[in-house]
């Protein structure tokens, strides 16, 4: 009886540990994400030269410049605060921030999201009236 009991926990545990890992938002944020729209105000534009990369706290944002063939991009940190509120924050590195803001609609080095979807294949975010939808690249 005591085995039977034991067994049970050790299953109900097991099964409660895989649910909580599943529904984590750092994990799922986890990979390279490619912006495919933003919208503010009903109108539309499509991108697809921008890329968020998460890494536990570690965080990248990249531009592909089509006219030089190449990438801009800057190291910073993300941070969630609950599961819905996303805190990214650019670094000096590989330079400073002030040269890179100008490829970007961000007006600091640091710039606070809210969550709005986030799947296996879907990022979406809504900041400073805009709405961003990422796809997992």
């Amino acid at each position: 009886m005591k085995k039977k009991i034991q067994n049970t926990l050790l299953i109900l545990c097991s099964v409660c540990l895989m649910t909580a890992c599943s529904k984590d938002t750092d994990s799922k944020l986890f990979g390279k994400w490619q912006l495919q729209q933003v919208e503010m105000d009903g109108v539309v534009e499509k991108v697809d030269t921008i890329y968020f990369n998460f890494q536990s706290s570690l965080f990248m944002y990249q531009v592909y410049r089509p006219q030089t063939e190449s990438f801009s991009y800057r190291y910073g940190y993300n941070t969630l605060e609950g599961e819905n509120i996303l805190h990214l924050e650019l670094t000096n590195d590989p330079g400073p921030v002030s040269t890179f803001l100008p490829y970007t609609d961000w007006t600091s080095a640091k710039r606070t999201y809210t969550i709005d979807k986030i799947s296996g294949k879907e990022l979406i975010l809504n900041s400073e009236n805009k709405t961003y939808v990422f796809r997992k690249f």
